[in-house]
């Protein structure tokens, strides 16, 4: 009897270890930092969240890349309101259809939301691809006129989230 018992006891051990994917483990936050261009950056962002695993990560990453978003994607609509002459409209307006068109930042966000919450994994690294492909689109016009400052500051702390975000998503793909 206690032979059965102890291998039941073995049997369960295995199941739940086996259900624990490398996405459930908590992971090493040096180890994605050391891939981002602001080691700093990324390291205040992700210990913020000390002691959780990758998908909590990505989806905590995915919350603070909305929020940037929204302050980033409302400044340029402010500054495409006050514009100067038509030409710097233009910049603003490229870089708006960029943060919220049908290929934009905003549907890759909830795209890889979604992708995260099903475990596609893959399908989120390709969405945050995206995301980085959009956001440089949206540099490339604003460094053709001098922006303000602030929205400078707002779209490069977003950018730095989208590299985070990225490393993220490669660690979730190759525990797959």
């Amino acid at each position: 009897m206690s032979q059965y018992s102890s291998l039941l006891l073995v049997l369960l051990i295995l199941c739940v270890a086996s259900s624990n994917s490398v996405s459930a483990k908590v992971v090493d936050v040096d180890l994605i930092c050391r891939e981002a261009s602001d080691h700093s950056y990324c390291s205040n962002l992700l210990n913020s969240k000390r002691g959780v695993d990758l998908v909590n990560l990505a989806q905590y990453t995915i919350d603070v890349l909305n929020n940037n978003w929204t302050h980033a994607y409302d400044l340029i609509r402010d500054m495409t309101e006050i514009a100067e002459n038509d030409t710097v409209a233009g910049y603003y307006d490229r870089c708006e259809t960029d943060f919220l068109d049908t290929n934009s930042i905003a549907f890759s966000l909830r795209d890889a939301e979604s992708n995260l919450n099903i475990g596609k994994y893959p399908a989120m690294v390709k969405e945050s691809v995206d995301i980085i492909h959009y956001l440089l689109d949206c540099i490339r016009d604003l460094r053709k006129h001098d922006t303000s400052p602030l929205l400078r500051k707002y779209v490069e702390n977003f950018q730095q989230g989208a590299q985070v975000f990225q490393i993220i998503t490669k660690y979730l793909n190759l525990g797959n």
